[in-house]
């Protein structure tokens, strides 16, 4: 091969990862995370589907109340199994371990490990692919409007590139609070083109909607990001991962 040929080989691009990050405190069937898993692996866009239960519940007072890790990664296994190109990590525990490697156990327990940690995890340990983040509408409502702790920093590492998950909604059916929330994502969309084209960036948001998802498996009429979120001491909110 020529030196002219090799200067203009097409560069492979890289592989094409959505992640997918739940409490899995049981995962649900068709109307909730197997769903919307098996959705998101059905788009062309992605390679890979990874799906994430939380390690450690970011509240102490909640911990220990949780079924078993393990037992949540295996009911996991045996939920998504059939989904091709869909796998289960224990990215959550790996990146807990490495942060609070070397303390002892009073404290680990003062460690939070959020989502721009992770990210940045991955990122290192995998830097040949492009990871895209998977979203609650009320999550990315929450992200876009700076509730999380490091928000521009979790956008910045995954480039923009997020898939919004909602209920399939007949306009003349649905709820104020339904419609509310249609035209809060559409904002939310505006306002980070607006913040990108500032800087001269690109961004992939992409809007899906399930039809076998209910309200409860989506966070429709109640936002599942509160229920996990915690405060920092400039009161942002830091979201562990991106989970139902």
């Amino acid at each position: 091969m020529t030196d002219d040929k090799q200067h203009h080989r097409p560069k492979r691009r890289k592989r094409r990862v959505c992640l997918f990050g739940l409490s899995a405190d049981p995962p649900t069937g068709h109307g909730g995370h197997l769903g919307i898993v098996a959705h998101l692996a059905s788009m062309e866009m992605f390679d890979e589907v990874r799906v994430i239960p939380v390690y450690r519940h970011m509240f102490a007072s909640k911990r220990g109340k949780q079924a078993p890790f393990q037992s949540r990664i295996q009911m996991c296994q045996l939920l998504f199994k059939d989904i091709p190109n869909v796998i289960v990590s224990e990215a959550e525990r790996i990146c807990f371990e490495r942060v609070s490697d070397g303390l002892d156990e009073e404290h680990k327990e003062s460690v939070r490990v959020g989502t721009a940690d992770l990210l940045t995890m991955l990122i290192t340990d995998e830097p040949n692919l492009e990871f895209t983040l998977a979203l609650g509408a009320d999550t990315f409502i929450d992200l876009v409007n700076g509730k999380w702790r490091r928000s521009e920093d979790v956008l910045q590492l995954v480039e923009y590139r997020i898939v919004v998950f909602r209920r399939l909604v007949e306009e003349d059916n649905a709820s104020s609070e339904e419609l509310k929330q249609h035209d809060e994502v559409k904002e939310c969309i505006a306002k980070l083109q607006q913040r990108v084209d500032s800087i001269t960036a690109t961004t992939t948001i992409t809007v899906t909607q399930i039809p076998s998802a209910t309200k409860s498996d989506i966070g429709v009429s109640v936002s599942s990001s509160a229920a996990r979120n915690t405060t920092d001491e400039t009161g942002e909110k830091d979201v562990c991962i991106f989970r139902l």
